[in-house]
């Protein structure tokens, strides 16, 4: 992938955040007595019916699921569909 240097910045400031929000969210879960490992896998953008929707082919009908409960734009949701 090819950066200028203003969007190597911007990059390098995103995962800096990220890495920083990660750092809160595992204080909290430890705060409040819950393992952060699984966290990842309880909390899930995707609902069940959209699952259930792309797990029958019906990709489309998912994509304009996941638009309509997440307010993802349609490339968003489309590779969160196809990734599942």
């Amino acid at each position: 992938m090819f950066f200028n240097s203003a969007s190597r910045r911007e990059v390098d400031a995103l995962q800096l955040r990220v890495s920083q929000l990660e750092r809160m969210v595992q204080e909290l879960a430890r705060r409040a007595g819950v393992d952060p490992s699984g966290l990842a896998d309880q909390v899930s953008p995707v609902s069940a019916r959209v699952r259930g929707l792309a797990g029958q082919g019906r990709t489309i009908e998912a994509i304009r699921v996941v638009r309509e409960e997440t307010g993802l734009g349609l490339a968003e949701a489309k590779r969160l569909v196809e990734g599942l």
